[in-house]
């Protein structure tokens, strides 16, 4: 499987589109996928993560409407999917690449412009599907919200130690500055006067990118200022995160960051285009937003940053309503709509996609059924409440995920993963899997979970059966899982 993704980095647009992509190709890779990279002259300078990853990169001239056929002489035998990530880009361009690419994925937080793409992601806090009626084309697949963030998955593995930090209950307060990738306006210098202004005792970390261009004058001030330590660049920001006590940060994708780790922010609105966002996440009683309008910005965030200090119960309301909204898990589910189906004996083919809303109904059907519920460990069938409250937990618990296996364009079951704790680690899921009626016999089981193994080949599944459950034990053993007991399977990570 090969994917490209069109994405530009600069001092002025700053380095989270890139970001964000090198994200989803990390995790593409984690599965033998080929990716690379086009964009503009001065995107690896101003988003140095770029030019380290190892991808090929393709450097476009100056030149949008010549750009489809710049990618299709680079890649002349076609990609599986073209990735993009552009403002400055929509339907006209992806339309031009559909020739070459099999499928397009857009990766989108404005739903402003119309799109020609099979699969759009927006990780904009309480997006719906609405935002983008008319804007896209029928069929086109969308993952909407935070729970789709693209982040890196040193978030997900910091983010059960961040949460349990005690933040706000020590002197001095921990603070981290972080206004992006370039900061073209240097307002980490403002950050700096409001922290002096506040009178807070703090521990400062400040955090800057190699390109910005007031990194001379912060250098000079932070090595002049007692407590308070520079970072460029720093490959480990998530460390700095879940250490820090509150964050002073900008409204763009560095946002869903700092909500996985639980880290109380101070939300600066640096562009238009974040407002939309910083209200989202000021509404969740995420943040405290300081916009640019607001008069003296320093002004603002040291009386933010005064309030705040003074109550450790507010660090820590803000903490558990920011972990709510993003577990850190948004690259692996989006890797999920990638993956090719996996055939089935009919032909048709088997795929798997998260559950949404939407799913609660057909999976109450299924365990409303004697039949099902007779080879489940509580053979009790729920009542419709029951089930809501169950499924409700489930979908916003970061250690499940529900999955609907689709069968030929239809819904043909479900196939779903809990976590399992092992003593101090973790030690992979357990899954559970319901095959509708009208789809039995084709093999979709088998399929479905081989597609789950391909979505997850680092982790360990179980399976649990009823010892009588032949079938069910012999279809675990069809996939490659062995037999620990009368009823205990085990498919250990994949080599």
């Amino acid at each position: 499987m090969q994917a490209v993704f069109r994405a530009d980095a600069s001092v002025e647009l700053g380095s989270g589109h890139v970001m964000r992509c090198l994200t989803l190709a990390g995790s593409l890779a984690e599965l033998g996928w080929d990716c690379g990279f086009a964009a503009r002259p001065g995107s690896p300078e101003a988003a140095p993560a770029l030019g380290s990853a190892g991808y090929a990169i393709h450097l476009l001239e100056d030149d949008p409407g010549a750009e489809a056929s710049a990618l299709r002489r680079r890649w002349p035998d076609g990609v599986d999917w073209l990735v993009v990530d552009h403002y400055g880009r929509d339907g006209a361009f992806e339309s031009a690449c559909r020739p070459w690419a099999k499928h397009i994925l857009a990766l989108d937080d404005l739903a402003d412009r119309p799109h020609d793409c099979d699969l759009l992601l927006d990780q904009t806090l309480n997006r719906v599907p609405a935002d983008y009626a008319g804007l896209v084309p029928d069929g086109c697949r969308l993952q909407l919200g935070a729970r789709f963030a693209l982040l890196r998955p040193e978030f997900a593995a910091l983010r059960n130690r961040s949460l349990a930090a005690q933040r706000g209950k020590a002197s001095p307060l921990r603070l981290l500055v972080s206004l992006g990738g370039t900061d073209p306006q240097n307002v980490t210098a403002a950050v700096l006067d409001a922290i002096a202004r506040s009178g807070v005792a703090a521990a400062v970390d400040v955090v800057m990118g190699g390109g910005s261009p007031g990194l001379a004058e912060i250098r000079a001030r932070v090595a002049a200022t007692p407590g308070h330590k520079l970072h460029v660049s720093p490959a480990n920001l998530g460390e700095l995160m879940a250490g820090a006590d509150l964050a002073i940060g900008a409204a763009g994708t560095s946002s869903w960051e700092r909500c996985c780790l639980g880290l109380p922010t101070i939300l600066l609105v640096l562009a238009a285009n974040q407002r939309d966002n910083a209200e989202q996440l000021f509404a969740a009683g995420a943040v405290r937003v300081v916009a640019p309008d607001d008069g003296d910005i320093a002004d603002s965030i040291a009386r933010a940053l005064k309030e705040l200090a003074g109550d450790p119960g507010a660090l820590e309301a803000m903490s558990g309503r920011a972990a709510a909204l993003c577990d850190g898990q948004g690259a692996l589910r989006a890797r999920l709509a990638l993956l090719p189906a996996q055939p089935s004996r009919d032909g048709s083919g088997v795929t798997l996609r998260l559950a949404e809303a939407y799913d609660e109904a057909v999976l109450l059907h299924w365990q409303q059924q004697p039949a099902i519920r007779s080879l489940a460990r509580n053979p009790r069938i729920p009542t419709a409440e029951e089930h809501h409250r169950w499924f409700a937990a489930r979908m916003r618990s970061p250690d499940s995920f529900i999955t609907l296996i689709e069968h030929g364009g239809r819904i043909g079951g479900m196939l779903r993963l809990d976590r399992v704790k092992g003593a101090g680690s973790e030690a992979g899921f357990e899954v559970s899997i319901v095959v509708d009626e009208a789809h039995r016999g084709a093999g979709v089981a088998l399929a479905a979970l081989r597609q789950i193994r391909a979505w997850m080949p680092q982790v360990d599944f179980h399976a649990e059966t009823l010892p009588n459950n032949a079938a069910s034990i012999s279809l675990f053993r069809s996939a490659g899982y062995r037999q620990l007991g009368e009823h205990l399977l085990h498919s250990p990570t994949a080599q």
